[in-house]
């Protein structure tokens, strides 16, 4: 079985390289349009540079897995502001996917908790307007379907049953070439691993593990238990998870600096043992890739595995 990890957004050891330089609506609004317009695009472009040189740097140290940062274009979905994503940028985007195709490595999008297909008709509009946004970023890097959008269930509203067919009820309004992308995600707190895989089942799409959250947010099942029917959700696709450590026993829902192993080896054992061919495991912790490397050389000295790359590993 292959194990690749990935990091998000921000790759530490790269110095000042930010892919999400910000423009407030407030700054844009105090300029003349032309201007602000100009101002916000500029920092698009030097937000896709920064993600380049973060594409340079993953290829580099062997690592084949990576998160793009949600803010690479600032005010691209305000309402007063519309930045038309893949005609603007049609050429970063092009360079950016030729680039990850080229070096085998897999991106994706995570949307923030605003984004959600069960609110009110304004709060559903506004989230199929930031996937729109996504899957324009994707679609422009010329990606396959592997390059997925991960959201959340939804909000709970005082009854997760009804939030959930509400759910249901609206996701006929996501156009085609999104839910192509969409990936379901358990939470800490509201829809835990079971209830996801069941709108995961339901949706025909692929149910995101996270292990953090299901610690914090446990289903009866365990993930383990679950895999087989998880892994059946991702069909030809190949399965991807999500990990962190919690920060301490106070903050236990935050993430910690490292990744400690101790949980994710007995999964990554079971993944195995089920047949998965590979398993690609994104790691949310705030030291991004110096946290990768320290959990690829802990992962690399169990008995059994093998270290094939910077962020890639046999077992």
């Amino acid at each position: 079985m292959i194990i690749r990890l990935g990091f998000v957004s921000i790759a530490m050891a790269i110095f000042n390289n930010t892919p999400s330089s910000t423009f407030t609506y407030k700054l844009f609004s105090q300029h003349p349009r032309e201007e602000a317009m100009q101002r916000v695009i500029e920092i698009g472009r030097k937000n896709l540079e920064a993600t380049q040189r973060i594409l340079y740097y993953n290829a580099a140290h062997g690592i084949r897995l990576f998160r793009l940062s949600s803010s690479l274009i600032p005010l691209a979905t305000h309402p007063d502001v519309q930045i038309d994503v893949a005609t603007e940028y049609r050429d970063e985007l092009r360079k950016l996917g030729d680039f990850a195709n080229s070096q085998g490595i897999r991106l994706s999008m995570h949307p923030n908790q605003f984004t959600l297909l069960n609110g009110s008709d304004s709060v559903v509009k506004a989230a199929i307007r930031d996937l729109h946004y996504h899957a324009a970023i994707l679609d422009g890097m010329g990606l396959d379907e592997s390059a997925i959008i991960n959201i959340h269930v939804g909000g709970m509203y005082g009854d997760k049953a009804a939030a959930t067919e509400r759910l249901f009820v609206k996701i006929p309004e996501v156009p085609e070439h999104i839910m192509r992308r969409l990936t379901f995600e358990n939470d800490d707190k509201t829809y835990t691993l079971e209830e996801t895989l069941a709108v995961s089942k339901r949706l025909q799409r692929p149910c995101m593990l996270d292990l953090h959250h299901d610690w914090c947010n446990p289903s009866t099942a365990s993930p383990i238990e679950l895999l087989p029917e998880i892994a059946k959700t991702w069909g030809d696709i190949p399965m991807k998870i999500h990990v962190s450590s919690p920060k301490d026993e106070k903050e236990f829902r935050s993430h910690s600096d490292y990744i400690e192993p101790d949980q994710l080896i007995p999964f990554l054992k079971s993944c195995k043992e089920v047949g998965l061919p590979r398993i690609d495991v994104m790691i949310e912790a705030k030291m991004k890739d110096l946290a990768l490397f320290r959990l690829a050389e802990q992962l690399g000295k169990i008995r059994g595995v093998k270290r094939v790359d910077g962020g890639v590993l046999t077992w």
